[in-house]
């Protein structure tokens, strides 16, 4: 088995596979060697053989090993890759024909937009954010904006702010309550019959809202997000060459929903939508499902998953949502302060 494994990982596979196979010819129900083998068959082509032996070590040992069950995954994945993607593109094609059928005629009207703008301690960022809302070329607009009992200067600077406001405006303060249910007041003091969240240390790309009634409002959609834009600090925009969590974040919807069938699926596995910000949604979607619940780190999650439940979203690849990276952002304390614990229990 030692002189085996140094010919396995020197990579002389089919030495190490001669060996490996002697000492099964020897004790034909060893775990080890069935792991091993199955290893070198996979990396010699033959993922069938490969799964058939990981998986007879597995039952050798109860299943208690974990790197048998990765390399079992593994195996099984090349194995049923041909199949998996013709599944797929097949399970593609049946969506489109649905999305064919149940999909009204092209939007002849401007419905007006509720923009929900919860501020928690972010005077640095707030100015910002209601201007990018004021940028908007759509501009059928209502906005509500409450201030989630911060204690720093975010209350004056979106007060001074929303004096220049060319929309409709309705502005609360109060004290803290967190971020779901300062959503949920946002969207029961408006009166639109769609919705827009802006979180106060982010903003809108001045087509956004635009692009959001093309894309989700003019193809009978309930729901839908778009690509993201990282940005600094500052404002300014991230190179992803140099900073490897803002390519990830950024990529992530695109590269993601690539792999399902459908946009809702790729809510299973990730967070594609990625911030609260970027969900676009109808107020009858949102009555229908109850809203977002009090989760700290995944009520946009949470929202989207029960979403997906009634109606399937538009992704609109376009990045007409700039999320700002910065020390506080809720997706860095969800790393350290349980976020991971959190969506365990709401995917339950």
């Amino acid at each position: 088995m030692r002189e085996a494994l140094a010919l396995q990982q020197s990579r002389r596979f089919g030495d190490a596979e001669e060996l490996y196979r002697g000492v099964l010819s020897l004790a034909p129900e060893l775990p080890d060697a069935l792991h091993m083998l199955g290893v070198v068959r996979h990396e010699r082509g033959d993922h069938d053989e490969a799964a058939q032996l990981i998986l007879q070590a597995l039952d050798l040992t109860a299943w208690q090993y974990p790197t048998y069950r990765h390399n079992l995954g593994l195996a099984l994945a090349r194995c049923h890759r041909v199949q998996a993607e013709e599944d797929r593109a097949a399970g593609r094609r049946r969506v489109d024909q649905w999305l064919g059928t149940h999909r009204g005629d092209a939007l002849q009207t401007q419905p007006r937009i509720a923009v929900i703008v919860p501020c928690h301690n972010h005077e640095r960022y707030v100015q910002r954010a209601l201007e990018s809302v004021f940028e908007q070329t759509y501009r059928q607009v209502e906005l509500v904006v409450i201030d989630d009992g911060s204690t720093d200067a975010t209350a004056a600077a979106a007060r001074q702010t929303l004096v220049r406001s060319p929309f409709p405006y309705r502005f609360l303060t109060r004290a803290n309550r967190g971020a779901a249910a300062t959503i949920n007041e946002g969207v029961a003091l408006s009166t639109s019959p769609y919705v827009n969240i802006l979180n106060s240390d982010d903003w809108f790309r001045e087509e956004r809202l635009a692009a959001m009634v093309r894309d989700v409002v003019a193809r009978d959609a309930q729901w839908g997000f778009s690509g993201i834009e990282c940005v600094d600090e500052a404002g300014r925009p991230i190179d992803l060459t140099r900073d490897e969590r803002a390519r990830a974040l950024a990529d992530l919807a695109r590269s993601v929903t690539s792999e399902r069938e459908t946009t809702g699926f790729a809510f299973l596995t990730h967070n594609v939508a990625i911030s609260s910000g970027n969900i676009f949604f109808s107020r009858a979607l949102y009555d229908r499902i109850g809203g977002f619940r009090e989760l700290r780190f995944n009520h946009d999650r949470d929202f989207c998953l029960r979403a997906v439940r009634v109606a399937e979203p538009e992704f609109c690849p376009a990045a007409t949502y700039a999320y700002r990276l910065h020390s506080t952002n809720t997706i860095y304390e969800a790393v350290k302060g349980g976020g991971s614990r959190e969506a365990d229990t709401m995917l339950r």
